[in-house]
């Protein structure tokens, strides 16, 4: 099953709706995001944020999650790519008081619902590739 075709749009929706928007990772894997060089990929680096009280390892979670859905939205061509894909703009939402902090949960839901709606216009579909798995 060809997941990234215009017809499928509507399992990423029900992925959304019944993951709490998780599934922008399997998205980002079906788009080819995930860098093996990346600080993500490096599994020192999860022993070391977890072992550390949890806290900074659940801080790595929503990195990623983030970084992920950055990166599918821009591969998408979601308007705007240059504003969200810059680190800079996500620090400032989570400095700035009030505004920030209200644009912060505004922004993401912009980014799942832009990506819904271009994977709903077919920009998914030349991102699909041939003989993935064979079977034999």
């Amino acid at each position: 099953m060809e997941l990234l075709k215009k017809d499928n749009w509507w399992i990423w929706l029900l992925l959304f709706l019944f993951s709490n928007g998780t599934g922008v990772i399997a998205l980002s894997a079906l788009l080819g995001n995930m860098d093996k060089d990346s600080w993500y990929a490096k599994p020192s680096n999860w022993i070391i944020g977890f072992l550390c009280f949890l806290f900074p390892g659940f801080i790595m979670i929503s990195v990623f999650s983030i970084e992920m859905l950055v990166l599918a939205a821009a591969k998408l061509d979601v308007k705007y790519k240059e504003i969200y894909l810059s680190p800079f703009i996500w620090l400032f939402m989570l400095i700035i008081p009030i505004i920030g902090w209200i644009l912060f949960p505004i922004v993401i839901i912009y980014l799942h619902i832009a990506i819904l709606i271009k994977l709903y216009q077919g920009n998914g579909e030349k991102y699909i590739q041939k003989d993935n798995f064979v079977l034999e």
